[in-house]
């Protein structure tokens, strides 16, 4: 017998009889026990093949199969030597020169390479540290069970571990993928033989349940499961706490797999607004949300990319001259559906989206060409302030980034200022110090946003290169109302001061409001009072015509 364990069940297509004669006459010289199979087509021979691995295809030209319908290895059957060998075959086989050995080679190729691409394709479709199915292989696997069971009895989970990455980085790789190991023990401990537990990821995972004796069954596994991750884990001698989010979403009829496994997805995202180890059910309202949002965001790529934000500029008042000293730019999007949009409709979705990033560079970059703008008119220098996410204030390119733009602009570094809040200064207070630090090298200059309404600590702040600080204008605004309000106000310009800090006040919309600020010895002022945010245009003319020292005439000083 050959070196082949298992002979291949061969199927002949062949509108000439001849071919059947000749292929058994070499079959029988073999003496291998190879069946040969007969068909007029191959959707007529088709349904004898369940597993593609253990058959082969002898076809004619004429009567091979359409590309994509036959997942059996083929050999053409060839009258003559082909000039250029044939497409999307394994072989092919020449009537005058098949010889018993010809034949053997043949079989023994097509086993070989037949075993070789399932091999490859396992390895393609499997996770190589778990042994379980990764995302390929599980979507085939979901598509396959949705289409047997026509969308009935079945539920998807998605689920995310939380906080692995800050595992794997404090650990290392190796640590990591043990404990990876870890929970998917924990994941097959509380599933039965008919569902499945794919990685999608490096801290991805997806649930295939097996809801139909029980259409609860997913709830109740999902109960189980983040019960199961909440328990400690013990790597390398460390106890480790991982939170899990979980989504779960239920098959609908004739439903396809993208649309389950976006379901889940969703679901997993509401999961991960709770805090610990928690999973959510998906349901259309949480959809149509979501949706919204993922339409939200796309269209502000798209808008990014078309360049349909634009920056308006809020001027800021010197309350001792009566000079605009500073500008700080606001960015805009004009939407062609909605209008013009302010930064509280979608700013916040770019930050949580990763979007803060490039929008926080084109912001930059503009602010930038616009002071370049306005310097070329001849209109004197003024501070330009742009809000800096924390997010952004992480990127490692920042630096380099905004050395480049500078250069570019050929704008003096001095008059740049970057607005940050005081969460954001607090949260890594080593790794914004030495940003900050960097940034000062080049000639930057901080003010600190929002004031009074963080956790700042003073002794911090005295230690941060930070010039200004803006007291938010929900203090300013209660001013007038109580006594209270006005002393806090005063005592925050104070401290302000013993930090040698100037001091610009937000929001500023009545002259009340102006004449107790100057009072206090507030520096800067900015607020309707003294313009609403104005385009680049709008600007220039109010910079050249609105004068706004009429304002401080008659106040006391």
């Amino acid at each position: 017998m050959s070196a082949l364990v298992e002979p291949l069940r061969l199927v002949l297509l062949a509108e000439q009889p001849e071919w059947a004669t000749l292929l058994r006459s070499r079959l029988e010289a073999l003496g291998s026990g190879y069946p040969l199979i007969t068909a007029p087509t191959w959707e007529a021979a088709s349904s004898l093949f369940d597993d593609p691995g253990t058959g082969l295809l002898l076809t004619t030209p004429a009567c091979l199969p359409e590309p994509g319908r036959c997942p059996l290895p083929i050999v053409l059957l060839l009258d003559s030597e082909p000039q250029q060998a044939p497409e999307d075959v394994y072989d092919w086989l020449v009537r005058d020169n098949l010889s018993v050995d010809m034949l053997r080679r043949c079989l023994r190729y097509a086993r070989e390479r037949s075993q070789l691409q399932n091999t490859l394709q396992r390895l393609a479709e499997q996770d190589p540290l778990t042994g379980i199915a990764n995302r390929l292989g599980f979507h085939t696997l979901l598509a396959a069970h949705l289409a047997e069971s026509r969308g009935r009895g079945l539920a998807l989970g998605h689920l995310d571990l939380d906080n692995f990455r800050h595992a794997n980085d404090a650990l290392g790789h190796q640590a990591g993928d043990r404990l990876i190991l870890q929970v998917v023990a924990r994941l097959k401990s509380q599933l039965e033989a008919g569902d499945r537990v794919a990685r999608l990821g490096s801290d991805e995972f997806a649930l295939l349940i097996d809801t139909r004796r029980d259409p609860l069954r997913a709830e109740k596994i999902a109960e189980r499961i983040t019960e199961a991750l909440a328990e400690p884990y013990w790597v390398d001698g460390e106890s480790l706490l991982i939170g899990c989010s979980l989504g779960i979403a239920h098959a609908r009829a004739d439903a396809g797999a993208d649309p389950l496994m976006w379901h889940a997805h969703i679901a997993m995202q509401q999961a991960k607004a709770s805090q610990g180890c928690t999973f959510h059910v998906f349901d259309e309202r949480t959809n149509r949300g979501a949706r919204s949002q993922a339409d939200l965001e796309s269209e502000l790529r798209r808008a990014l990319r078309r360049d349909e934000l634009e920056l308006h500029y809020q001027p800021r008042l010197c309350l001792q001259s009566g000079r605009i000293l500073g500008l700080e730019a606001l960015v805009r999007w004009r939407h062609a559906e909605r209008g013009l949009l302010g930064p509280d409709e979608f700013v916040p979705l770019a930050e949580e989206s990763g979007l803060i990033v490039p929008l926080g560079y084109w912001v930059i970059s503009r602010a930038l060409r616009d002071m370049q703008w306005l310097r070329g008119r001849g209109l004197p220098a003024l501070h330009m302030a742009v809000n800096l996410s924390f997010r952004q204030f992480q990127d490692s390119q920042l630096l380099d980034t905004l050395q480049r733009l500078i250069e570019e602009r050929g704008v003096d570094a001095q008059w740049l200022e970057f607005e940050l809040t005081e969460t954001a200064v607090m949260r890594r207070s080593d790794q914004v110090q030495q940003t900050m630090q960097a940034l000062g090298r080049l000639g930057v200059r901080f003010s600190l946003d929002d004031f009074g309404t963080g956790f700042s600590s003073f002794v911090h702040l005295n230690n941060l290169p930070i010039t200004l600080l803006k007291i938010d204008k929900s203090f300013v605004g209660g001013m007038g109302e109580r006594a209270e309000n006005r002393q806090l106000v005063r005592a925050m310009i104070n401290l302000a001061h013993n930090l040698h800090l100037e001091v610009v006040a937000e929001g500023v919309e009545n002259a009340e409001q102006l004449a107790l600020l100057r009072q206090f010895g507030c520096d800067q002022v900015q607020g309707y009072l003294i313009s609403k945010a104005l385009p680049l245009a709008d600007l220039a003319r109010f910079l050249v015509f609105g004068v706004r020292q009429p304002l401080l005439s008659g106040l006391p000083s």
